[in-house]
């Protein structure tokens, strides 16, 4: 992974790629592995959407070439390359501290079955920024379907909304918003009248964005079980959960099973 500080870069940058100041700041950390050169991909294309500057990870299993290449691709973007001798954890939970996102796959090299890796569920439940986990169907993390979905009903729900609404701008796409009404027992615990909240995101939408008219769905099941209605997104949009350092269900289970990557909004 990469350093953050008085590092020294791993491959050759292209010289439009000098530093930028006043950009959004996107952090990728990579190893080199199917998941790590996706989450690259996804990274390098969100930068370019939102004109961010980029800042590579590069794990010591990774093909520097290989990310000088993709690079190359997205000339124009402002990106730099390093490498450190720390473990991929801290490297990470430190970079976050002095960037907007932080992109990730959803597991690397040591991770040889279908879960995700061990570095997920503490890099996203420590991170100081927002955090994307790269998994999912191939037209998903390619961002062929035009949606973004935001799961809301908690106590995140604004900042939720916001981002959602942010890059659903930025990408040209649907905005679709799911609210998990919870079924009726002693654990349920609402966040007012569904309806209400469904109509509060709407009018929220309606202030940040008014040529953009979101998608509202209601579904009466569990929270986490709302993540089975996110097919053909390309990106579903969640809070952390109440509780510091600890995820919601419906954020683990969307680290686990979701059908695209996962923006886990630090607010």
């Amino acid at each position: 992974m990469t350093a953050t500080s008085a590092a020294t870069p791993a491959v050759a940058v292209p010289a439009q790629q000098s530093s930028a100041r006043h950009r959004p700041r996107v952090t990728i950390g990579t190893d080199g592995s199917t998941w790590g050169d996706a989450a690259l991909e996804w990274a390098l294309r969100h930068a370019w959407l939102v004109n961010a500057g980029l800042k590579v990870y590069s794990a010591k299993t990774s093909d520097d070439h290989a990310i000088a290449r993709r690079l190359d691709v997205y000339r124009w973007l402002h990106a730099s390359v390093t490498t450190s001798d720390e473990t991929p954890e801290h490297t990470l939970l430190t970079a976050s501290a002095d960037t907007d996102l932080l992109v990730l796959g959803h597991h690397g090299h040591g991770h040889h079955n279908l879960g995700i890796g061990h570095l997920v569920l503490p890099v996203v439940s420590r991170s100081q920024c927002d955090t994307v986990v790269v998994r999912g169907e191939p037209r998903a993390v390619r961002a062929e379907h035009g949606w973004v979905t935001a799961a809301i009903g908690g106590q995140h729900d604004e900042a939720i909304i916001r981002r959602a609404t942010e890059i659903a701008t930025r990408y040209r796409d649907g905005l679709r918003i799911v609210h998990a009404w919870p079924l009726p027992g002693p654990r349920a615990v609402e966040a007012g009248k569904p309806n209400e909240v469904l109509d509060r995101a709407r009018r929220l939408v309606a202030k940040l964005a008014p040529t953009l008219t979101p998608s509202l769905h209601l579904v009466r099941s569990r929270p986490h079980e709302a993540v089975e209605t996110c097919t053909r997104s390309d990106l579903l949009v969640v809070g952390p959960g109440s509780q510091p350092g600890r995820l919601s269900p419906i954020t683990r289970t969307a680290l686990h099973l979701s059908p695209c990557p996962v923006l886990v909004v630090r607010p």
